[in-house]
């Protein structure tokens, strides 16, 4: 079962962890400031580290950057998790050791979208098979492909659909349909 270090200064948040966490069969472990988060990370050295910014004491990107620089915990991945979301925040937090950034709030799919991301391949697998895929929402715009009618499909004004038991049919147009539906060149020449 993968290990989940999630270092968090506030209460509520960390419920937030762990609800997700645990639901998902995650085994977490929970610090509340940098310094107690470093010494986890040494003691019981999880699989990856889930680190706010702003805490008491030592923040996030000083915690990371420790955790990060220490042999014995350099190869664990750190997710920054915080309220904080200029991109400076982020490129200093990558700088730091950091292998991907959340921002505060974030919803459950983008935090097991986080870890899958940044855990290593073998793990990533152990994860999806005890962990439903998230199902996140496509941002981005594809627009439709734009189908040219042929000679034998017209639009008409009916709103005829063929049945669904009958194979669609289409022919091609005849080389004097083509020619018709062609725009004439300059010089009078069809390609």
């Amino acid at each position: 079962m993968t290990t989940v270090l999630v270092i968090d200064d506030s209460p509520s948040e960390m419920a937030k962890f762990r609800e997700i966490l645990t639901k998902n069969h995650f085994t977490m472990l929970e610090a509340t400031n940098g310094e107690r988060g470093i010494e986890l990370a040494i003691e019981e050295v999880p699989d990856i580290i889930l680190m706010d910014v702003v805490m008491p004491e030592m923040n996030g990107f000083q915690a990371t950057r420790k955790i990060s620089r220490n042999k014995s915990t350099a190869h664990i991945p750190i997710v920054i998790v915080s309220t904080k979301n200029q991109e400076t925040d982020r490129v200093w937090g990558q700088r730091q050791g950091a292998k991907d950034y959340l921002t505060k709030p974030f919803t459950e799919g983008e935090l097991l979208n986080a870890i899958k991301g940044v855990l290593p391949s073998s793990q990533r697998s152990q994860a999806s098979a005890t962990t439903p895929e998230p199902v996140v929402k496509q941002t981005t715009h594809t627009p439709p492909k734009k189908h040219k009618p042929t000679a034998s499909h017209t639009p008409s004004s009916s709103s005829h659909t063929p049945s669904s038991s009958a194979p669609a049919q289409t022919t091609r147009p005849t080389s004097t349909e083509t020619q018709t539906n062609q725009r004439k060149p300059s010089n009078g020449i069809y390609l």
